[in-house]
């Protein structure tokens, strides 16, 4: 940092000029390194909004590949990367419902996450609240690992359930009928017993194959699986064939 510092100053780059309302000219400072510090610790270039103390899945595309960002902010000195990769499971991670989850009244729910010292705090936000306040939202936030959790235990139940299994079965056959009943039903309940030893991603993309959407209301959850995204997840994952 000391290095790139010293080349950028004798390069004479600075931080950007502005006029102010009295139209006075105002002329950036040289670069320090608590500039590019702040600069490189952004996360604007992941994808990432900050507002107020929470970070919001940002509606910019990121321009920075995430390992490339985690890589950074191990050598800015911010942790070991195991402890970063765990920061980002718990906090700035896509959330498992992103695009997924809404209040009761219609409107989006979007990731959030407040940090206290070394800890994160994960939510989903109303979106109206950040637009029209939170007093007109029926349900302003929630916390996120709760409803994550609520949904996962009942995609692991329909995982399980025999009707869903026949129903994957009849989807599967009627795409191939050289396809076997047996292999769908054993790569289906291979599924939940490791469950847990799935990366974060790979449990994003299962919900997001099965779940249609995620209602919330002041009094509770309702989840609506989206049956259709069966057979696309025993394609990927079907061991001995690929249905056509």
């Amino acid at each position: 940092m000391t290095t790139l510092c010293r080349e950028l100053r004798a390069e004479g780059v600075t931080t950007k000029s502005w006029t102010t309302l009295k139209d006075k000219s105002r002329a950036g400072k040289l670069i320090d390194k608590g500039y590019l510090y702040k600069l490189f610790q952004n996360p604007v270039f992941i994808g990432i909004a900050a507002y107020k103390g929470q970070h919001f899945a940002g509606e910019h595309e990121a321009i920075l590949d995430r390992v490339v960002w985690e890589q950074v902010q191990a050598m800015l000195g911010r942790g070991e990367p195991e402890q970063r990769a765990r920061q980002n499971r718990q906090g700035v991670a896509p959330a498992l419902l992103k695009g997924l989850i809404f209040a009761d009244d219609g409107w989006a729910m979007t990731p959030a996450y407040t940090q206290k010292g070394a800890k994160f705090y994960r939510y989903y936000v109303n979106t109206a609240s950040m637009k029209i306040g939170k007093e007109a939202c029926s349900v302003s936030r929630v916390p996120a690992g709760e409803i994550e959790a609520a949904v996962i235990a009942q995609v692991r139940k329909v995982l399980q359930a025999p009707e869903m299994m026949s129903q994957a079965i009849r989807e599967v056959v009627a795409l191939d009928p050289a396809a076997d009943a047996q292999d769908v039903i054993t790569t289906l309940q291979s599924i939940e017993p490791v469950w847990d030893e799935l990366f974060p991603a790979e449990q994003a993309r299962i919900i997001q194959l099965l779940v249609d959407r995620v209602t919330v209301s002041p009094t509770g959850l309702r989840i609506d699986m989206k049956m259709a995204g069966m057979k696309d997840l025993i394609q990927s994952v079907m061991p001995a064939r690929k249905v056509a």
